[in-house]
């Protein structure tokens, strides 16, 4: 590109690590929100940033130089971490009204994709080159597979966000109940044979699931300079034996990762977790052991009295994320009380099924708008440096990064995003956290690093063909799609399914819709 100078390394020992110089950008003032500082440099040796400041400022040998950044006219900022997404649904974006979470998943269990290996990698690499072209960075790809854990598909996942480039932490999610289907017979609903209800028997035994989760986590866990990372991934706490938590947290344990779990999600959840549990999910998860810093909870929208307290005593992250939320109607998570509380918080895309996206300029505008209600003083309304924050330092907590992702300091490492200032998002330039969080929608994203190398130049993606990736998912999608209706009929029974389930739903909430 035209503000890209490369320079010639030849005479440098090929072990040294690469220095990448960033010239004359503008940073975020960390001391007046908003404000910009403009003429500054950052030096990048290796995958960590080692020098900021004002430029001409920094020491170094020029003549160590590998490649110079122009920054004229660029925001550099910390990467965007999604902190929340299921890779394997990049493939199933609008394939769905807007359902509540229990019934949405039904069909899920009845699409007519054949989830091979490759299949899987395409999709998580779809996923990857809309983040890593958007501005995020990392991201934390809770994976759920219609085989259960199997480690063919997660290997095809792990590849993809190698080949990519992005920094992934992939938590495999693996269950061996469903407290809410085992609400039926209390109330007189038995639920006939469906891939959705038989899953726990088609699937592998839980043993063999924890071994290939084993076996996967010593593979690639810390792989390619730490930018790869594995954790468990539980999937609910209704979807979860205790039995099950615990060999997780064996498992975290040894490998000295956090987990990642989906926690009282909806309002049904909440409820039936309470009556089979005896108490609320987050007093359950804290008598088991496992809230502490690096264990991060995808939505915990059902809150008790006392649960936001609980969260910021153990240091446990909750990761909200807003578009599914209203998506699928699950509720509204109480982000600015628990900002307050000093609960860690991050934001995540969640899957692509349920948000259609993983843009998280989508995710930080939403989280911008739906917090400002009314009937509440609004001096308490999120502010945008506590969004961004979420999205950055809070989502380095979700990885268990914190003090390495999200800042532009030095010895963090080096994920970085550098915006055109002339685009449309920033013109006329006023506020630049305002810009972000409401303007922004990733158009404006020029040049991207991570661990320390540009994935992204000019707006195009720098590690992999995007148009071959597109083109064979279109050939493997030839099918035109039939429409949801449709696709309720290609497994037997998943319309009586949904209709027992959302009887089920009405009995256990009161309602009389």
């Amino acid at each position: 590109m035209q503000y890209t100078e490369q320079l010639n390394r030849s005479s440098l020992p090929d072990n040294e690590a690469p220095h990448t110089l960033i010239r004359g950008c503008a940073l975020l003032s960390p001391y007046e929100s908003g404000r910009l500082h403009y003429d500054q440099d950052i030096l990048i040796v290796g995958n960590r940033i080692q020098a900021v400041g004002p430029s001409g400022t920094l020491e170094y040998n020029p003549f160590r130089l590998d490649r110079i950044l122009s920054g004229k006219g660029r925001l550099v900022m910390p990467g965007l971490v999604n902190s929340h997404t299921h890779s394997l649904e990049n493939l199933l974006h609008a394939t769905s009204p807007s359902l509540p979470l229990e019934l949405w998943l039904i069909p899920l269990f009845s699409t007519p994709v054949e989830w091979t290996p490759n299949f899987v990698y395409l999709s998580a690499l779809l996923g990857a080159i809309e983040m890593l072209k958007s501005g995020t960075t990392a991201v934390l790809d809770h994976l759920w597979t219609h085989a259960g854990v199997e480690l063919a598909y997660l290997d095809a996942t792990m590849q993809a966000y190698s080949d990519a480039g992005i920094r992934a932490t992939v938590a495999p999610s693996i269950e061996d109940q469903d407290l809410v289907l085992e609400e039926g017979p209390h109330y007189g609903i038995e639920f006939p044979e469906h891939p959705f209800i038989q899953r726990f028997d088609l699937w592998p035994s839980i043993d063999r699931q924890m071994n290939t989760l084993g076996d996967f986590m010593s593979i690639w866990h810390d792989a390619e300079e730490g930018r790869l990372r594995c954790m468990p991934g539980p999937s609910g706490i209704h979807w979860c034996s205790p039995n099950l938590l615990q060999r997780c947290q064996e498992l975290a344990q040894q490998y000295k990762t956090g987990m990642h779990l989906h926690a009282v999600e909806t309002e049904l959840q909440a409820a039936v977790i309470r009556k089979q549990l005896g108490q609320g999910g987050i007093a359950y998860l804290d008598k088991m052991g496992v809230l502490q810093p690096g264990t991060s909870l995808a939505h915990a929208i059902w809150l008790e009295d006392g649960d936001l307290n609980l969260l910021a005593k153990t240091g446990a992250t909750v990761v909200h994320n807003p578009v599914s939320n209203l998506r699928l109607g699950s509720g509204r998570f109480p982000f600015i009380e628990a900002l307050n509380q000093g609960v860690s918080v991050a934001l995540g895309s969640d899957g692509s099924a349920s948000n259609d996206r993983q843009n998280m300029f989508d995710v930080l505008k939403l989280t911008g708008l739906i917090h400002n209600h009314p009937n509440e003083d609004y001096k308490k309304w999120p502010r945008p440096v506590e969004i961004l924050e979420s999205a950055t330092q809070g989502g380095a907590a979700a990885l268990g990064r914190s003090g390495e992702v999200g800042e532009i300091q030095p010895g963090q490492l080096a994920d970085l995003v550098l915006l055109d200032l002339e685009a449309t998002p920033f013109v006329p330039l006023r506020d630049a956290c305002l810009h972000l969080v409401y303007c922004e929608n990733g158009s404006s994203v020029d040049t991207v690093i991570v661990n320390g190398n540009v994935v992204v130049e000019g707006g195009t993606i720098t590690t992999v063909d995007e148009q071959a990736i597109r083109d064979e998912i279109r050939e493997q999608c030839d099918v035109v799609w039939p429409g949801f209706s449709a696709q309720l009929d290609n497994e037997d029974n998943t319309r009586e399914v949904l209709a027992r389930l959302d009887t089920l739903r009405r009995l256990v909430l009161h309602r009389e819709e």
